[in-house]
């Protein structure tokens, strides 16, 4: 394979630092470097601790190579260096270690690729120049990004079991990368549902958005499977949160760079970040139960909606049969001021092995159950397009791999 070159009357080149610890990397690198038009006193001597001392006092480039075989602790390393990135900045990784989780784990913060050593001029040019593609203005963009936000109309209605089940569609019945956020960021529950430790950074994240770059995003990402991420946090109770929206625009923005579907799963006091995330949603869901509060509740909500935003809006009737003194439907609808869009009935056992299996109530709920169905019903008319379909039955090793 023939190394790209710029082709004449092209743009400039963007601004690149390569560092690699062994003379032979660099040498290749100065090859790549002489292909692809870029300066070659660019390429210089160093690994992670070479990146981080020199972004410390410089300027981040748009691309950075850096060789990580002299640290000894590659993942705290790259946290360093995220936190001298500048945004936007696309990093690719090079190293002596072939470990497959090594590699899942970077590209899980952030990182574009992660070579592995010996690499020949052609496989750095191709990483280098990919990375590169998707910093340039009018390059190549990813595919539309589809945001869903979730409230309820009242505390305990199950919004955070109705958002972890959309996202795990979205993640594993739809096979798009998805985010789901939990900005309640000192109660919020979707982490411990899905029973991973929240990542460090999301408040920061949503009080700095001149400093969101993709390291620190993944850093503070914790992931449930390889297409389903949760971004969340345990704040401190003795804090006073106080964030705008702006924060939450830039971190959905560079989300949306690299996923297909965010859902968000908002708190009900509904501050600026709230608001925010109701106002952005391409679709907006309000989620719950049947009682004269929760009637009361939707109806404000609309009324609410109504002023924030113009798209899609879904009400979803959640624990049905489960609450004592439950409005007939029919009066619900009216008092709500519209109709029902789903109706999830109250299945006691389905619930109770989602919270002890630490699943969704979707991937609980299995194929036959009437809640498994309202539930991919409910999924279709948020992520758009078709109804979200069940998992076909195990087959062949060559089936999943062209399934895929």
């Amino acid at each position: 394979m023939a190394l790209p070159r710029i082709a004449p009357g092209g743009e400039t080149p963007r601004d690149v630092l390569a560092l690699a610890c062994d003379d032979v990397t660099r040498e290749t690198l100065r090859q790549v470097a002489v292909q692809l038009g870029w300066p070659l006193n660019r390429v210089r001597d160093g690994g992670l601790v070479a990146a981080i001392a020199h972004l410390q006092a410089n300027p981040a480039p748009a691309v950075l190579l850096v060789d990580v075989s002299d640290s000894e602790d590659v993942l705290a390393g790259m946290d360093a260096l995220a936190e001298v990135c500048e945004p936007h900045t696309r990093v690719v990784a090079i190293g002596a270690t072939n470990d497959v989780r090594l590699y899942r784990e970077l590209i899980g913060l952030g990182v574009s690729d992660y070579l592995v050593k010996p690499v020949s001029a052609e496989v750095l040019a191709e990483a280098l120049s990919e990375a590169e593609a998707r910093e340039r203005p009018g390059g190549p963009k990813s595919a539309t990004c589809r945001t869903i936000a979730v409230v309820g109309a009242r505390g305990g209605v199950g919004a955070t079991a109705v958002a972890t089940s959309l996202g795990w569609a979205a993640a594993h019945e739809r096979h798009t990368r998805t985010v789901l956020l939990d900005l309640d960021l000192q109660f919020g529950a979707a982490a411990l549902a899905l029973d991973v430790e929240p990542g460090r950074g999301l408040r920061e994240l949503l009080a700095n958005p001149a400093r969101i770059d993709s390291l620190l995003i993944g850093s503070a990402l914790a992931s449930v499977g390889d297409k389903f991420r949760v971004l969340a946090a345990e704040e401190p109770l003795e804090t006073e949160l106080s964030l705008r929206g702006d924060g939450l625009e830039a971190l959905l923005a560079a989300l949306a760079q690299d996923n297909q579907t965010v859902v968000l799963d908002v708190p009900r006091r509904l501050d600026a970040l709230g608001r925010a995330a109701l106002a952005r949603a391409d679709v907006a869901v309000i989620v719950t139960d049947l009682s004269l509060p929760g009637m009361r509740d939707s109806h404000r909500l609309l009324g609410l909606l109504g002023h924030l935003r113009t798209g899609e809006t879904l009400v979803v009737a959640n624990r049905i049969g489960g609450v004592a003194g439950e409005v007939p439907q029919a009066e619900f609808e009216r008092g709500a001021g519209r109709k029902l869009d789903a109706m999830l009935i109250h299945d006691a056992k389905i619930a109770a092995a989602a919270a002890e299996q630490a699943r969704p109530l979707l991937a609980a709920a299995g194929q036959a159950a009437p809640l498994g169905a309202e539930l991919r019903r409910l999924a279709g008319r948020a992520l758009g397009g078709a109804e979200a379909k069940a998992p076909a039955a195990a087959g062949s090793w060559l089936q999943k791999i062209l399934g895929k």
